[in-house]
């Protein structure tokens, strides 16, 4: 169908420039033209002649001027996205040589460079290299739209690399009511660093309502940073206030519950690990959460025994269960009893807890050369060396 239409349009030209040309040579007609005092008189094939070669001249006039501006222009601009993206893939693929040179090539252009400076810092901060960091980041701050980003990042850099001065200045900023959601993450890195979750918890917050991270990246941070917090609480009050903030199944997490035994340890015991451990255990067993139970803080051993003993059926050949009722039979001055539940624990795996659980119940039972043995094979299980089976039978004889 279109060659049809191409036809006949061609048909049409071809008709329109027969009966033009036939018109001229009949009549080549005239055409006089006065201005000032000035007369030019020609035909009309000549004034369309010089009207066709006017045009070209002006567009060739306007190519010059403004279209081959625009060309060279547009490919300078075509090969800087080149590079920056060549510049991206590349560090993304941990060629960051590489990529550095290809980003700083891609600089120069205005369009760019910014967004190339910035990529180019961040390459050079994964490569250590502190001095071209800065650098970059001062010619980062001469333009208008990287006055702020630029200073922000500096900050954040230097900040992870033990600054204290500009982790003050970064923890400065994230209080201000538009700070930045790298400038909250990195108070929450820093915070951790220095053993302040607390502190970590409010920019947590309102890192969170921001919602620019994932949902579970988020809750994975979130975890992290009130683990941190109930490990490091100060008192009963803020271990309890923490604690509550945890929902059922953050409740099982290993991590959570050593943060809590490690926090009940510190400013006081009454069981909350404890019987965290045994809900977490009675849900889903789990032999390190096991291991976590023996070393729980408890308040009073005896009632322990008797939830443990419960256990002990269904899981009979626990280490950590084992070793768990051997304490607690200890604690309670059941010290028979405590060295059989030893006996099978460290028969089962012969580790530094259950070795110097040993240590400890021989020390109890005023046996000073079983519990001399007994710390020193705790020592060389720390250094990796396996106690021999002579060793292991002198000391649960």
């Amino acid at each position: 169908m279109r060659w049809i239409l191409r036809l006949a349009w061609f048909l049409a030209l071809a008709t329109f420039a027969a009966l033009t040309g036939y018109f001229l040579r009949t009549d080549p007609g005239l055409v006089l033209v006065r201005f000032h005092g000035y007369e030019i008189d020609t035909s009309v094939v000549f004034l369309m002649i010089a009207a066709i070669i006017l045009s070209a001249l002006l567009f060739a006039l306007y190519v010059l001027l403004v279209r081959l501006p625009r060309f060279w222009r547009h490919g300078r601009r075509t090969k800087a996205t080149t590079r920056l993206d060549e510049g991206l893939v590349l560090s993304y693929a941990g060629q960051l040589y590489a990529a550095q040179r290809a980003l700083l090539a891609a600089s120069p252009e205005p369009a760019q460079r910014l967004s190339a400076l910035l990529s180019a810092a961040d390459v050079a901060q994964q490569r250590g290299e502190v001095a071209l960091v800065d650098e970059i980041l001062r010619n980062a701050g001469k333009l208008d739209r990287g006055t702020d980003i630029a200073a922000v990042l500096g900050d954040v850099w230097r900040a992870e690399r033990g600054d204290e001065s500009a982790f003050a200045g970064v923890v400065a900023r994230s209080e201000k009511a538009d700070a930045p959601p790298v400038v909250l993450r990195a108070v929450i890195d820093g915070m951790l660093k220095r053993q302040r979750a607390a502190d970590a918890v409010p920019a947590l917050e309102r890192l969170g309502s921001l919602r620019q991270i994932g949902d579970r990246e988020f809750a994975a941070l979130e975890l992290r940073v009130l683990a941190a917090a109930l490990e490091q609480a100060p008192d009963l009050a803020s271990l309890d206030s923490l604690w509550r903030r945890f929902g059922k199944i953050e409740r099982r997490d290993l991590v959570v519950l050593q943060a809590l035994a490690c926090a009940e340890s510190r400013v006081g015991s009454r069981n909350l690990a404890a019987e965290a451990i045994e809900a977490a255990l009675a849900r889903e067993w789990s032999e390190p959460l096991a291991e976590l139970y023996a070393a729980a803080p408890v308040e009073s051993a005896t009632s322990r025994i008797k939830r443990a003993e419960a256990m002990l059926p269904k899981h009979p050949g626990s280490p950590g269960l084992l070793l768990a009722l051997a304490r607690w039979c200890r604690l309670s001055e059941i010290t028979g009893k405590a060295q059989d539940y030893l006996r099978l624990s460290l028969s089962a795996n012969p580790r530094i807890e259950a070795l110097i659980e040993a240590a400890h119940l021989f020390e109890a039972r005023d046996e000073a050369d079983r519990a001399r043995l007994a710390w020193r094979l705790a020592a060389e299980r720390a250094m990796g060396k396996t106690p021999t089976g002579n060793d292991l039978t002198a000391l649960l004889r």
